[in-house]
């Protein structure tokens, strides 16, 4: 059977549960795909807020701005979503929130698909890589310098899966915690300093963010754990801003390799740099939340594919 759904004049199709892959899940039909990003869109509990991972191996820790030519691999279905080319901080529909605690729907947007999901660069990992992912901050920071104190951040997680199986079909409790990546000061009892400062843990590492508040660049780091079996692997990124509001999710696959040895002789044979992950911090110069000098160590060159 077919269940018809309106929402504002949209009819939304959708099968009770079917199999995808090795998912058996509620899809949406799929020539309904565009209704659906037009739903999105309108949805006001979307409207404000949301983010996602838009690389999964960034070259620049802490950076301000974002810049194409440094992300050298991508999340579950990129190209679908065109992050690579499109403005930052607008999703095309490929931003993914969660519907409940503990959730009762998919913990990703499309089933997984390596030989199909990866016309963009799928991400290289080695044990005890530090990994920068970059994000859209989408006017949720604090900055007393743009009078905003008091926007929430209340986890900020990384996961791996324990297997093959798909976060399209699994709950989070089958998912094991690799990192828990701190949360960012907020309130208006925080001293301007505190909140003016960074780098900063948690969501709001955002040092542009007064700049452009929707659609300036936050960054992540992670470590990948010593002790991960080395092979694909799944991993998974989930934001709650808050507990009242539901959370978000980016899921991706990832290549670990036991050495950075054998991880850069695999991005070598892809076409990719086996540069280092630096720090804005470490090659940039700040006064008084300027910059005043530095180069770029990519020399502008197009890493990815």
């Amino acid at each position: 059977a077919t269940y018809i759904s309106t929402y504002r004049n949209f009819d939304v199709r959708i099968k009770p549960r079917v199999t995808v892959g090795s998912c058996e899940q509620y899809c949406v039909l799929p020539n309904m795909k565009a209704s659906l990003v037009l739903l999105a869109a309108v949805l006001p509990a979307l409207a404000a807020a949301h983010s996602w991972i838009v690389c999964t191996d960034y070259l620049e820790n802490n950076g301000w701005y974002w810049d194409q030519a440094k992300c050298r691999a991508w999340p579950r279905n990129a190209r679908q979503y065109n992050l690579q080319n499109r403005q930052f901080g607008t999703s095309g529909g490929f931003v993914h929130r969660l519907d409940n605690h503990p959730e009762e729907r998919p913990l990703c947007n499309d089933p997984r698909d390596d030989d199909n999901s990866y016309t963009l660069p799928m991400a290289a990992y080695y044990l005890g890589q530090k990994v920068v992912l970059p994000h859209p901050i989408n006017n949720h920071a604090n900055d007393p310098r743009c009078d905003i104190r008091n926007r929430v951040d209340t986890e900020n997680l990384m996961f791996v899966v324990d297997g093959d199986e798909d976060p399209c079909c699994i709950d989070s409790d089958k998912l094991i915690q690799i990192m828990d990546m701190g949360v960012s000061p907020y309130g208006r009892d925080q001293p301007d300093e505190v909140l003016t400062t960074y780098p900063k843990p948690g969501f709001q590492n955002v040092p542009a963010f007064c700049e452009d508040p929707e659609d300036s660049m936050g960054t992540y780091n992670f470590t990948v754990p010593t002790d991960l079996q080395p092979g694909r692997r799944t991993f998974l990124w989930k934001w709650i801003r808050d507990p009242a509001v539901m959370p978000f999710t980016t899921i991706w696959e990832a290549d670990v390799f036991a050495t950075k040895a054998e991880r850069d002789a695999h991005y070598l044979a892809t076409g990719r740099t086996t540069a280092d992950m630096w720090d804005f911090y470490q090659i940039h110069n700040i006064v008084d939340g300027v910059i005043m000098d530095g180069v770029d160590p990519s020399g502008n060159d197009i890493i990815s594919g």
